[in-house]
């Protein structure tokens, strides 16, 4: 199988075999070979045997690409092939939901439902790691939902708030 992977802003070649039955696969990356073991520990968490190195990986899929969280670093990753092919989307395909990177605790709640915000606009505050981690509104549009209050403990995948895109934002994405 062969992908092309944007990572924080860089693209990737990478080709690996099918896994078998144990989670075992090789990864050729940019022509470096590696023997990796993936174990799933949820729908949220993986877990990486890459050669020697053990990693731990939290998980958040969101409609810009999926978030890993590695190592105390987050990491935006994105189907390259599949961003340059998209010109345009149909409504019921663009997801306006909002969730955490990584295992965190929400300190602060910026916005109400029905406010309105624009693109990159801060939502919600939430602690993970010693860290403060500000989750940003995706797109220009209307708050429909918060899912969560101060003090809650959330996961990477569980949707905190969700935007509802303005008509202009579903032509432009």
């Amino acid at each position: 199988m062969e992908y092309k992977l944007n990572i924080s802003g860089q693209t990737y070649s990478v080709e690996t075999t099918r896994p078998d039955e144990t989670g075992f696969f090789l990864a050729d990356l940019n022509a470096s070979e590696k023997q990796v073991t993936a174990h799933s520990v949820s729908r949220e968490q993986l877990q990486l045997r890459v050669g020697d190195q053990c990693l731990n990986l939290f998980l958040a899929e969101t409609s810009d690409g999926t978030w890993f969280w590695v190592e105390g670093r987050a990491r935006l990753v994105q189907n390259a092939d599949r961003q340059q092919r998209r010109t345009s989307r149909r409504p019921g395909e663009i997801q306006g939901q909002v969730t955490p990177p990584t295992p965190a605790t929400v300190l602060r709640i910026l916005v109400e439902v029905g406010a309105r915000v624009e693109t990159g606009a801060a939502l919600i505050v939430v602690s993970a790691m010693k860290m403060e981690i500000t989750l940003t509104a995706p797109y220009t549009g209307t708050v429909a939902a918060i899912k969560t209050e101060v003090g809650a403990q959330v996961t990477p995948g569980e949707i905190l708030v969700e935007v509802e895109p303005e008509p202009e934002e579903l032509i432009n994405e």
